[in-house]
């Protein structure tokens, strides 16, 4: 038993430091919208979306072209759109907001069919990870887990901890970890986190550890067990939706 929990011990060091080196949270600001098409219009407000990213818009309206991601199953939403603003002040410039109008109005009537198509929308903004880390993610996987949570009253900190935790125990039984994002303004969403996976397959491949690394993983990690990794986040919040989606090309 000795020599197995050095063997471990070993194990979560080489996996923790890694990922460690991924920054998996920061203060980078993205806008974050959940879409849902209007009746009969979801091909149609897909194909839109292609349009408007095959077009000049972007680069003329001086933004990266945003995250696209789409509903599998789960929440009601069939779009998240995570779009990179960097700061309040980068994104809310005079320089910035001239040349997004300017591009509005040069593309006006390719991007006035877009109200029509939508039925529900909603804004959220979240500090997350640095823009390298979401760019460079999104173009290696194309399914996600997306968790997004509603603190209970006063436990938004406590929250946002649970994640790291589990972030730590997801390295250490070698299991993708999270980006973790939190609330800056818009819906009441206090924090949410996107698991990036190859495919369906590698989202549901088991970890390989035992269930002795395991429940060792979960208690290094500051759970009281690994049972405990789902109770502590149950008594952290109000609500949450899960929702599995994948990459809009």
């Amino acid at each position: 038993m000795f020599f197995r929990m050095i063997a471990l011990s070993a194990l979560v060091f080489s996996i923790v430091a890694p990922a460690a080196a991924q920054e998996r949270e920061g203060d980078y600001l993205y806008k974050v919208s959940t879409v849902r098409a209007a009746v009969g219009e979801f091909e149609n407000l897909l194909d839109w979306i292609a349009e408007l990213k095959a077009s000049e818009y972007f680069d003329d309206a001086g933004e990266a072209t945003p995250f696209l991601m789409r509903h599998s199953q789960g929440d009601q939403w069939d779009l998240m759109i995570i779009t990179p603003m960097e700061s309040w002040a980068t994104y809310n410039s005079k320089s910035a907001i001239r040349k997004r109008d300017k591009a509005a109005e040069k593309h006006g009537s390719l991007l006035a069919p877009g109200d029509a198509l939508i039925a529900f929308d909603e804004d959220h903004f979240a500090h997350g990870p640095p823009l390298s880390e979401l760019v460079r993610e999104y173009a290696e996987n194309a399914f996600y887990h997306i968790e997004m949570f509603h603190a209970a009253a006063g436990k938004a900190e406590a929250l946002l901890d649970q994640r790291r935790m589990e972030n730590t125990y997801l390295a250490a039984t070698g299991q993708t970890t999270n980006m973790i994002f939190r609330r800056a303004a818009g819906s009441d969403v206090d924090a949410f986190t996107v698991g990036f996976h190859e495919n369906l397959q590698a989202f549901a491949a088991p970890s390989g550890a035992t269930p002795e690394e395991a429940e060792a993983a979960a208690k290094a990690a500051g759970f009281r067990d690994r049972g405990d990794i789902s109770f502590y986040l149950r008594s952290l919040i109000s609500a949450h939706h899960d929702t599995l989606a994948v990459k809009v090309d």
